[in-house]
């Protein structure tokens, strides 16, 4: 609901105008007077504040300035006499939206107000503008040609319009986001706004503010009133993303406010109430933080009623190559250069490489590319070596006629030495065996290594 703040010092006018913007289903707060009205401010957040321009002691234009400073974000209507026409004219240049001559009608009231709140709906559509082409663009065009990830988006299609708690799991890069958007899209939600933050981006003291917002003078720096991203995704939705880094005083925050909607700003005592549906997002293995008492059980069991689990790269092969294409249609256009192919050798050598950074590290891989290329057909040359040296162990496995498993392991082995530059230590854990176990292996094969690692 639009919160209306009413300056006026003649009380039969302030009280008119209070009635009638209540008759309108705005929130209405009145104030006798520029000093009252400042106090006000400094308390709450009003959208718009209608004040009279001639007052004694704090004017309009003076409570304008004062507006401008401790809440920006304030829409201001100036009521007029015809005398003070120029100081109003003079007050729009300093930030004021419109100026209505008194007497006036109520319908030239209403059309004013009207404005206010459009301009406010406007400055809110902005804001929030980047993410609602995100939500376009991963809706329309997201890759889901392997089983795995048709299954995912089955379930996206599944929770979207249920209003629970959803928790999306997934190693990094590999889209959580991306898919916490396509949740809010296909919901009912989808008119309001949907609303990210990384609980591992801030510290405890400042995420907690972002979250919940805090009052002016609430910790050294909170110099005005402001509203948290809970109050802000009013109607829509909150997305935490990496919600395992969320700090244990900031957990039970959030757990009283997923139980009944309620929360305080810091520094305020009274309970404000929003709608907001959450989606949370980790890498982590949260049965393992709960173990070890970094994370609470209940909080998780309130967050999990919905859960995502998006596999990795490495395990939805399929979606490889159709990636690859969008990822180069994206960057031919931005660099303005013709569309590029791979080179066959290219996809092989993709297919075969585990991708430890999932989708963010293919898009990355493909762009990089793109740079060094100097013809239209990206070739192995100009991957990262980690992906060329793939190529070194697909050769050294190539072995004509029909190999014992053996001559394959035997191979194999030397292809991982070779990689590590002959340090066992490194090779036994790329080839998930002990040490000890791959000396016998060695002794077994005759193979001889200098000794560098014990």
């Amino acid at each position: 609901m639009i919160n209306i703040l009413v300056v006026d010092d003649e009380k039969s006018m302030r009280r008119s105008l209070g009635i009638a913007l209540e008759e309108w289903n705005y929130q209405v707060t009145e104030a006798a007077s520029g000093e009252e009205a400042i106090e006000a401010i400094s308390k709450d957040i009003y959208d718009i504040i209608l004040t009279d321009l001639v007052m004694e002691e704090i004017t309009g234009v003076d409570l304008l300035r004062k507006v401008k400073e401790i809440s920006p974000t304030s829409e201001v209507v100036l009521m007029s006499a015809h005398g003070t026409i120029p100081q109003a004219v003079e007050a729009m240049q300093e930030g004021a939206l419109d100026f209505i001559t008194k007497p006036f009608s109520m319908d030239h009231l209403k059309l004013a107000i009207e404005k206010a709140v459009g301009q406010q709906e406007l400055k809110q559509t902005i804001r929030h503008l980047q993410a609602v082409l995100a939500e376009h663009y991963l809706v329309d065009d997201i890759v889901a040609s392997s089983p795995a990830m048709k299954e995912v988006m089955h379930q996206v299609s599944m929770v979207a319009n249920w209003s629970v708690p959803v928790l999306i799991q997934g190693e990094s890069g590999v889209g959580k986001e991306l898919v916490a958007m396509a949740v809010h899209h296909l919901s009912e939600r989808n008119k309001k706004t949907f609303v990210p933050i990384n609980c591992g981006a801030f510290p405890e003291t400042l995420l907690d503010s972002e979250l919940f917002g805090h009052c002016k003078g609430a910790f050294t720096g909170a110099t005005v009133n402001k509203r948290g991203l809970i109050e802000e995704a009013n109607g829509g939705t909150l997305f935490l993303d990496e919600i395992g880094e969320a700090p244990p005083a900031l957990q039970v925050r959030l757990l009283r406010f997923l139980d009944n909607g309620h929360f305080r700003r810091i520094g305020e005592t009274a309970e404000r109430q929003s709608d907001v549906r959450v989606i949370a997002a980790t890498n982590r293995d949260l049965d393992e933080n709960i173990k070890n008492k970094l994370f609470r059980e209940d909080l998780y069991y309130r967050l999990s009623v919905a859960v995502i689990t998006i596999p990795p790269l490495r395990d939805r092969k399929d979606d490889i190559p159709p990636l690859c294409q969008r990822f180069l249609e994206t960057y031919c256009k931005r660099m303005d250069r013709p569309l590029c192919r791979l080179h066959p050798k290219v996809y092989r050598l993709f297919q075969n490489y585990s991708w430890p950074g999932n989708v963010r590290e293919l898009e990355n891989t493909i762009e990089h590319a793109l740079i060094v290329a100097k013809t239209d057909e990206i070739q192995a040359e100009g991957l990262p070596s980690k992906i060329q040296e793939m190529e070194d162990e697909f050769q050294c496995l190539q072995i004509a006629g029909d190999p014992s498993l053996g001559e394959v392991e035997k191979r194999y082995i030397l292809s991982i030495l070779r990689k590590t530059k002959g340090n066992k230590k490194q090779a036994a854990s790329i080839l998930k065996i002990s040490r000890t176990t791959l000396i016998s292996r060695l002794k077994s094969y005759s193979i001889t290594i200098p000794t560098q690692d014990s």
